[in-house]
């Protein structure tokens, strides 16, 4: 094997809850490798990944590690950590007056009519680790009731005698005058000196306690971890020679330092996701395509986002269960729909598929590491779809008759069906599941799904992406080359970002408050030069949008309101309150504008990216005369769809060059992962790889 030429090079990994994917870019394009994410510890799946890709380039591991300039991970660590509560112990230090904040959670409901079913949101601090403080700022910044720093002290004596490891410090109004809360950091320290604080006025200077108060305290929750995260993932590149500063991916796309993940860990939210989407958006870019929906199916979830005008859609204070937050995401609906997902059947005999998954371990009973219901994997097996003996590209071997035997004693057997029936019912499952996904996000929204390209990526979703995007009327499928590793792919396509936001609270048409807003922007401004020198990145080679939220006087939320990336004018702000009724009304409907209300910018934003270099995909010029493949075996198949079975052709994606194209039924050996092409569709390779099925 020719060694890989090694100078310059970037690693881009995705721990998800199954498999640990990732990306090595080399001068001569991309080599991709899949390792068991092992949750005790997920440097040890990362290290196992890059074995695997050191193999491939014929270098050894450490040679690999010392090559790279760039390393940039993402991780399911924190959305863990705050969606099952698990973390560090967290103590609250809140406005005397305040304490039920978190209970009350402004009357969280469930998007359900019968009040019996419910529920109060789960208790994110135990009632004894929440401290009233006497103090209290107003919105104008002012504080009429000094901070009471005995009442500090003495709670925080409490606090720490519980067992308390991460402070939150909460106090109302906070976003606007935080004098009390830096106060009050100061003297936690000085009580307990190895604390962790998180203040809501920095986590989230934004108005609206709930949000704030949330964000800082599931900050608090995710530190440990994440801390522990970072730096063992740093500590084992600096053995191996890494002589870089590891990146750490967010889940509003974009890079940023581990010190950045140590003060914010929840910028890390459902960062595994957002670097799909982004590696959907330059894929998107490069072959000439706007819109597009993507999937993303793993072993544990099928995660699924739109992107309009290549533009991601960003989810506001998404919400994590009942509980509200300020954090802003890339918007992305996930279902328990992966190739570990569980098949059960509920107490009406109705045959369900996830959400609960046997993840990695145990994993899908085929795998042998000790599973024993049977999974969405299990059913693909089954049913012939996937090589037992070429798993993870033949490292792992599969057993097709302990996945016969648990379909059959677990699903076909209750039902009166064959194992391969019950099989292909699984199947049928985990398209309507994924399929219901992609409507959330473009019919719900009013997107037409017609009109839209459906990228379907992850190590599993190439067994069903064709069938999902028949159900809804895609104008085409397609599978990106690197598939199977296309969000680890993607963690590389995208940028340095870091998002600041701030409530400002300006009547649009008073020009005399326009110095004031200027003067946050370049508040805001210098924090992110600040933030990106220490990141190593200068100022010359930053630059800056910014976005705002505004609404009529008096109204409780905001919609989204274009302003100029420069300082403002007064006329801007006249400009800007006579364009918010219509503004206002593409939103929500001719005539739903109150126009006797001021026109009020709340929040404004400013986002500084860095363009970071681009590793090189491949690209080839397609052959017009191209033949299709020779298939390098045949296979015995129960389709999904006709409920038969019937010998298919398998081809290898090594022999399938770009301009050759095969009908289905067959099925495309890609290594690491498998395409099905069903009866009906045509599949072609393009010029950059992709598999493409028109609808």
């Amino acid at each position: 094997m020719e060694k890989a030429r090694i100078t310059d090079n970037s690693i881009g990994v995705d721990i998800g809850g199954t498999h640990t994917d990732l990306i090595v870019a080399t001068a001569d394009g991309l080599t991709r490798s899949k390792a068991f994410t092992t949750h005790d510890d997920y440097s040890r799946g990362i290290f196992d990944a890059l074995d695997v890709a050191a193999q491939s380039l014929a270098v050894s591991t450490e040679e690999l590690v010392r090559s790279c300039s760039t390393f940039i991970n993402s991780s399911t660590i924190v959305t863990n950590a705050v969606t099952e509560l698990r973390g560090a112990k967290v103590g609250v230090l809140i406005t005397r007056g305040f304490k039920d904040t978190f209970r009350i959670a402004r009357g969280a409901r469930k998007a359900d009519y019968d009040d019996h079913k419910q529920t109060t949101p789960p208790e994110v601090v135990a009632r004894d680790c929440i401290e009233e403080v006497t103090e209290r700022s107003l919105v104008d910044g002012t504080s009429p009731v000094a901070l009471d720093e005995d009442d500090v002290r003495s709670a925080v004596k409490r606090l720490k005698a519980r067992g308390v490891e991460a402070y939150a410090v909460c106090y109302l109004w906070s976003f606007g005058a935080p004098a009390h809360e830096q106060r009050t950091r100061e003297l936690i320290l000085e009580e307990d000196p190895d604390a962790v604080v998180m203040l809501s006025s920095e986590v989230h200077p934004v108005i609206r306690e709930t949000e704030r108060f949330f964000t800082a305290v599931f900050n608090c929750l995710s530190h440990r971890g994440a801390t522990r995260f970072v730096d063992q993932i740093s500590m084992e590149l600096r053995k191996r020679g890494f002589t870089g500063t590891p990146s750490f991916f967010q889940g509003i796309g974009g890079s940023i330092s581990g010190d950045a993940v140590e003060s914010r860990p929840m910028s890390m939210l459902a960062s595994g996701p957002a670097g799909g989407v982004m590696g959907a958006a330059a894929l998107a870019a490069r072959i000439g395509l706007t819109d597009v929906l993507v999937g993303d199916m793993g072993g544990t979830s099928f995660d699924t986002a739109l992107l309009h005008g290549l533009e991601p859609t960003i989810a506001k204070r998404v919400s994590i269960g009942q509980m509200q937050t300020g954090t802003d995401i890339i918007d992305v609906v996930s279902v328990g729909s992966g190739g570990g997902s569980l098949a059960w059947i509920d107490a009406r005999g109705v045959p369900q598929v996830g959400p609960e998954s046997a993840g990695s371990t145990p994993g899908p009973v085929c795998y042998g590491r000790g599973g024993t219901e049977p999974t969405v994997t299990d059913a693909t097996m089954t049913l012939g779809l996937i090589d037992p003996d070429n798993y993870l590209a033949g490292r792992h071997q599969l057993d097709r008759g302990a996945a016969v035997n648990a379909i059959r004693e677990k699903i076909a057997e209750p039902l009166g069906w064959t194992p391969e029936q019950a099989a292909a019912g699984i199947y049928d499952l985990a398209v309507v599941n994924m399929s219901n996904a992609l409507r959330t996000v473009s019919i719900e929204r009013g997107h037409d799904p017609r009109a839209f390209s459906f990228f379907a990526y992850g190590g599993g979703l190439g067994l069903f992406a064709v069938e999902v995007g028949r159900r809804l009327g895609c104008a085409e499928t397609v599978i990106p080359d690197n598939c199977s590793a296309f969000s680890a792919q993607g963690v590389l396509m995208a940028d340095y970002v870091r998002q600041y936001n701030r409530t400002i609270n300006w009547v649009m048409a008073d020009g005399t408050q326009v110095d004031r807003v200027n003067a946050v922007l370049a508040e805001m401004r210098t924090a992110a030069v600040a933030d990106a020198s220490q990141d190593g990145i200068h100022e010359a080679d930053l630059s800056f949008s910014v976005t705002g939220e505004g609404c009529f006087a008096g109204q409780v939320w905001e919609i989204s309101v274009p302003l100029p990336d420069r300082d403002l004018t007064a006329e801007d702000g006249r400009q800007l309150s006579a364009d918010f009724p219509s503004i206002y009304e593409r939103a929500y409907g001719e005539g739903t504008a109150w126009v006797d209300a001021p026109a009020t910018l709340v929040n404004i934003g400013v986002k500084a990216s860095f363009r970071r270099p681009k590793p090189q995909t491949r690209e080839a010029e397609p052959l017009s005369d191209a033949a299709a493949p020779e298939a390098i075996s045949h296979r015995e198949v129960f389709l999904p769809s006709e409920r038969r079975l019937q010998s298919i052709p398998v081809y290898s994606e090594a022999g399938f060059v770009p301009g050759a194209a095969v009908p289905g039924p067959c099925i495309i050996d890609v290594g690491d992962t498998t395409v099905y092409i069903p009866t009906g569709a045509t599949c072609q390779r393009d010029r950059y790889f992709n598999f493409r099925i028109p609808s």
